[in-house]
């Protein structure tokens, strides 16, 4: 199967995405942009290509349109398959409309959708650009029910609508529930918190993310609890600032590592806590379920709308809400049998969220559009 891929920025999921489809297909992927402004150029680098890597040409008159080669290239065939990763820029909505034009097999790829989002003024003009998108008459991989949802809400053919789950993790990253305590004996013993409960935070230090409700939920924590943030940013200076004001100890800031780094800290956990006021998933829910840990989001994060059952994995609470965040936290600190019940959980929840299952998923349904076996 030889599979066309046009996408935005080649981040590391996409890449061992693209990597698992291209062990037994043929995969050629066209990148809009080499670098993300809030990212740290080693996220971007932390995952090797295994497939054909091309960046899409630009127009001579403007950046916003794509070459005549580019665009030759795209008519001219040669693929089973065609994966347009989103419909937000002119050059993917040109190479929908025109591919759907050949009769082409063509899946548009939705990581999330935010169906929070305030509306603007503009958003009139957005909506008729999804209604066109949506009613084309394309395929749609949606990485969430809340995507697949709007999809359909939005004019797409039900039929045509394929979730799939949305990953980060290969099988061997998830560890079982009963390897949790040895790894977290070791990991608290080499970061030395030994005696304490850990709390982890991971993410980008900026003002989406909402770490000032998480600093100020967590005043007055016990000191037996520690609270690691890590991810580094624009952001870092008004967190010390705020942590020195509240007069917080039992807390450190730490920049981007890389994820064999964050194992540790993820492994070390006894909580993972994700405060961002929106998210059109969040794989770092991911991820700390990998590790048995027990997870809280905000009620506009599609990842904690749809892998925690309040009381069960976690809690999902509202956005910039201290008060029921520090709650949360406090109830499943100072309740272990509760904590090990939630590791368990999380656990057993994330089992099925492998690129493994991601990759027989995509080649069932894109099977089926070929009308294969």
């Amino acid at each position: 199967m030889k599979i066309f891929f046009l996408t935005e920025l080649l981040s590391p999921y996409r890449i061992e995405w693209m990597n698992m489809l291209s062990e037994e297909n043929s995969v050629t992927a066209y990148y809009l942009s080499s670098a993300e402004q809030t990212r740290d150029d080693r996220w971007l680098a932390d995952k090797k290509p295994h497939f054909e890597t091309k960046p899409v040409k630009r127009s001579a008159l403007s950046g916003r349109l794509a070459s005549r080669e580019f665009l030759s290239k795209v008519n001219s065939g040669g693929f089973d398959i065609y994966i347009i990763d989103g419909y937000s820029s002119p050059i993917k909505l040109k190479v929908i409309k025109a591919l759907l034009r050949q009769n082409r097999k063509v899946f548009i790829n939705i990581d999330g959708i935010d169906v929070w989002r305030k509306r603007r003024a503009l958003d009139f003009i957005r909506d008729s650009v999804k209604k066109r998108t949506f009613r084309s008459g394309a395929y749609f991989l949606c990485g969430s029910e809340i995507a697949a949802d709007a999809a359909i809400k939005y004019g797409a053919e039900k039929e045509k609508v394929f979730v799939h789950p949305f990953t980060s993790l290969h099988r061997s990253d998830i560890i079982r529930y009963t390897q949790k305590a040895g790894l977290q004996r070791e990991s608290k013993l080499r970061l030395g918190r030994e005696t304490q409960k850990v709390v982890l935070a991971v993410g980008r230090f900026i003002p989406l993310k909402r770490y000032d409700v998480l600093i100020k939920a967590w005043k007055n924590m016990p000191a037996d609890c520690f609270l690691y943030i890590i991810g580094g940013g624009s952001e870092r200076k008004s967190y010390e600032d705020l942590m020195a004001r509240l007069g917080i100890n039992n807390a450190e800031l730490l920049d981007f590592m890389l994820p064999k780094q964050l194992e540790e800290y993820f492994c070390a956990a006894d909580l993972f806590v994700h405060t961002s006021e929106t998210e059109t998933w969040g794989l770092v829910f991911n991820e700390a379920m990998a590790k048995a840990c027990p997870v809280i989001g905000t009620n506009r994060c599609v990842g904690a709308v749809e892998l925690i059952e309040n009381g069960v994995e976690g809690y999902v609470t509202e956005v910039g809400d201290e008060k029921a965040l520090h709650a949360a936290m406090t109830k499943i600190l100072s309740d272990g049998e509760l904590r090990q019940r939630m590791m368990k959980n999380a656990s057993e929840k994330i089992r099925n969220f492998t690129y493994e299952n991601l990759t027989a998923r995509h080649l069932e349904i894109f099977s089926k559009a070929l009308g294969q076996k």
